[in-house]
């Protein structure tokens, strides 16, 4: 199956700053990472979970991190099982990991002093396990499961602003318990402030607040900046992301929280905002069920070229590349690792995702890391005797047809004519055949194809420069008529050292909307004496899978 093999010994490595976390009704316990951390890292895509901590008070009574914002004390010897669960796994690529922290029930009565220490105590509890564990930190879930811990009571006999300051006192206890014991934690919220994007763009955001469901929380996260240390990272989880289908509509949404005028920064005090800027990320929450639910369902997302996959992909790639670091993906229906789950009337009815969804593990991969996804598809393929190259001449071993002048077969060049009077030929001296560029300032051997839109490709070549040689992979777009379009989407892979003097770009591509034709250009620059030469070949050109 593809890519499975690949999750636990990539060919590539994802971009580190980068992280998908798994997070859906599949949550797994310490117990369940210890017996089956491997199978989790083999068979998904993802980069972290997270996962509840289970355990038992001294008169066996169940506790769960799920249902922990309450006055009830926990001990700390009683995380002393779920400690040994997390150091008995030995990660390899799940370095991401997090308790996942419920404001449930939510309880607590913002004047209850008591109360909120029992609570801070169990959340520096918590982070002292993730220390010891080597796991990242909290994802703290303030959505009301319970009781509504966040909404202003004007019944409580307090002003709004009163209860804002309180509020405010708590986030700061919460951040120092935590900071106590795990002062380089990272705080990974499903929400921070942009559940109140509108009340950041009012000129009066109390007005909106006060009769907010969660009208309290941007005064608690004023508070936990407050007592944020400089090495403690706060994390917008940004659920309505779920909702999001463009690229568009995730920058606009990473702009308001990143932006010192964006609507989140704006609910921040003035005092605080220098370290918010600083020290909060924009992240986005992935709703899978999207995808998978029918047509009538509020939740839904149509297909995309004919795919409705094609349209998750496309939407985590945006989603991953208007996230400052994570990218936390949640399902419902259906399970990523664990026992069959009883959800008959659903679509998922609780299978394995690639069960409901087949393909879905590829298209997060790829979403993930397209090179190192594409490089194992690829090494699939070539063992299968599969692959199909579809650049006409990879090999260069066709010479130039003399009516055509000196390029090689099936290759077209151009270079600046006002700045560049290089040379490019057809050389039989170097490989089986190559394609040379010699005192070429800027110009490229050429060459294209027709595709489809959504069509996934990937693009590999070697080089041999020499001297002052620059040399890149470009890949370029046009309609079916041959013109250019969509220059902004041009794409740019550099070389890197391969075997001896040889070095090898790679590159992947999905065709944009309205386009015909993929023009691979293999581009070099700089050259400007009799010795910069460069000589291009083993052009390779593959249609992914869908």
């Amino acid at each position: 199956m593809l890519l499975f093999a690949g999750f636990g010994n990539g060919v590539a490595e994802a971009d580190p700053n980068k992280k998908f976390i798994e997070l859906g009704w599949d949550i797994p316990s310490t117990l369940d990472l210890r017996e089956h951390w491997q199978e989790m890292e083999r068979t998904t895509p993802f980069d972290g979970v997270m996962f509840s901590v289970e355990g038992q008070d001294d008169q066996g009574n169940r506790l769960s991190s799920q249902s922990i914002w309450d006055a009830r004390p926990w001990k700390r010897e009683w995380l002393k099982s779920a400690l040994e669960d997390l150091q008995a796994c030995q990660f390899q690529r799940f370095k991401d990991n997090f308790i996942r922290f419920n404001a449930t029930p939510g309880d607590l009565a913002w004047d209850d002093d008591a109360g909120w220490k029992v609570l801070v105590e169990k959340a520096g509890h918590c982070a002292w396990l993730m220390k010891q564990s080597g796991c990242k930190g909290l994802a703290i879930d303030f959505e009301s499961y319970g009781a509504i811990q966040f909404r202003f009571d004007p019944t409580l006999g307090r002003t709004f602003p009163e209860e804002t300051q309180l509020a405010r006192r708590r986030g700061s206890q919460f951040v120092q318990a935590v900071a106590q014991e795990y002062p380089d934690a990272v705080l990974l919220a499903l929400w921070l402030n942009s559940i109140h994007i509108k009340a950041g763009h009012s000129t009066q955001p109390e007005s909106i607040l006060v009769s907010s469901g969660y009208g309290l929380l941007p005064a608690f996260i004023d508070g936990m900046l407050d007592a944020l240390p400089p090495d403690m990272i706060l994390v917008d989880g940004c659920e309505h992301g779920y909702y999001m289908d463009s690229a568009e509509a995730y920058l606009q949404a990473a702009n308001e929280m990143r932006s010192w005028q964006g609507a989140c920064a704006t609910l921040v005090s003035p005092e605080n905002r220098a370290k918010y800027r600083q020290q909060v990320q924009a992240g986005f929450g992935f709703y899978l069920d999207m995808y998978l639910n029918p047509v009538e369902n509020h939740y839904y997302f149509p297909p995309l070229n004919g795919s409705r996959l094609a349209r998750l992909e496309r939407n985590l790639r945006f989603a991953r590349e208007a996230a400052d670091e994570y990218v936390w993906i949640y399902g419902e229906q259906s399970r990523w690792w664990g026992s069959q789950q009883k959800l008959p009337d659903t679509v998922g009815q609780g299978r394995l995702w690639e069960d409901s969804m087949p393909g879905i593990t590829r298209a997060i991969a790829y979403a993930r890391d397209p090179i190192a996804a594409a490089k194992t598809e690829l090494a699939e393929l070539r063992e299968s005797g599969q692959l199909e190259n579809l650049a006409k001449n990879h090999d260069f071993r066709e010479p130039a047809n003399p009516q055509a002048g000196s390029l090689p077969a099936e290759f077209g060049a151009w270079q600046d004519e006002k700045n560049s009077t290089g040379q490019f030929i057809w050389d039989a001296d170097v490989g089986d055949g190559s394609g040379r560029a010699s005192q070429v300032k800027w110009g490229c051997f050429i060459q294209s194809l027709d595709v489809q839109p959504g069509e996934e490709y990937a693009i590999e070549v070697t080089c041999k420069p020499r001297g002052h040689s620059q040399p890149t992979l470009v890949v370029r777009w046009q309609t079916a008529e041959n013109r250019w379009t969509q220059e902004h989407l041009d794409q740019t892979f550099p070389f890197e050292s391969g075997d001896a003097d040889w070095q090898s770009a790679f590159g992947v591509v999905t065709v944009p909307e309205n386009v015909g034709r993929l023009t691979v250009l293999l581009n070099v620059t700089g050259q400007i004496t009799d010795d910069d030469i460069c000589w291009f070949d083993n052009l390779g050109v593959y249609r992914l899978r869908p």
